[in-house]
């Protein structure tokens, strides 16, 4: 009933970082949960959408996601980038929706419409996202090589920073200035190199 209070307590949460509330959520803290859930549900239904041609079914998969980190919230790893995290898991799982479809022979229910829409639509993800990895790929060689290996261990291997840091006898705070650096450097590649729709979608990953 305590109207100001609730205000205060939904201001506080909205200003905590992604890192700090899932430290929350591992103490099962449903404000944490409802913050994070605010926070990517849009952006990620455009994400899922642009792959899924289906706004229904790229819902869908923004709610499975979310019940999967409400699940397994004891076991999220608070050291790793949620973000990245959660965009991995909506495009895996975008993926193997459309994998479904097309071997239960509905790609309507997935792609839209006529067959000749659905067959370029889903020529153009594959071009897409075939196009990002080659550039992802590209921009993580021009790395420094201390920088690149670093970002390899974050990205590919799964490690936190603390981990990392162990490894490379570094300091943490050192770890997370290589990986920021890396990030913008890939990016500034993207947009460099990158064509207009793939840097569109890209925009929508990077919004904060």
């Amino acid at each position: 009933m305590n109207t100001k209070a609730d205000s205060t307590r939904d201001v506080t949460f909205n200003k905590l970082s992604d890192k700090d509330l899932l430290v929350l959520l591992e103490d099962d803290s449903t404000e944490a949960f409802s913050e994070l859930y605010i926070r990517y549900k849009e952006k990620l239904k455009i994400f899922c959408l642009f792959i899924l041609k289906s706004e229904a079914i790229a819902q869908d998969v923004v709610q499975e996601i979310f019940i999967r980190i409400w699940l397994t919230r004891k076991q999220l790893n608070t050291g790793q980038s949620f973000s990245g995290y959660i965009y991995t898991l909506a495009k895996n799982q975008s993926l193997n929706e459309l994998r479904s479809a097309r071997r239960k022979e509905r790609k309507e229910a997935v792609l839209l419409g006529q067959d000749e829409m659905k067959k370029t639509a889903s020529a153009d993800t594959d071009l897409i996202l075939e196009e990002y990895q080659k550039i992802l790929e590209a921009a993580v060689q021009k790395l420094p090589e201390h920088k690149r290996k670093i970002y390899l261990m974050s990205r590919e291997e799964g490690l936190s920073h603390k981990e990392i840091a162990g490894i490379l006898k570094l300091s943490p705070h050192t770890v997370q200035s290589h990986i920021s650096d890396s990030i913008r450097l890939i990016k500034e590649y993207f947009i460099r190199h990158a064509d207009v729709e793939l840097y569109s979608i890209l925009v929508i990953l990077w919004m904060d």
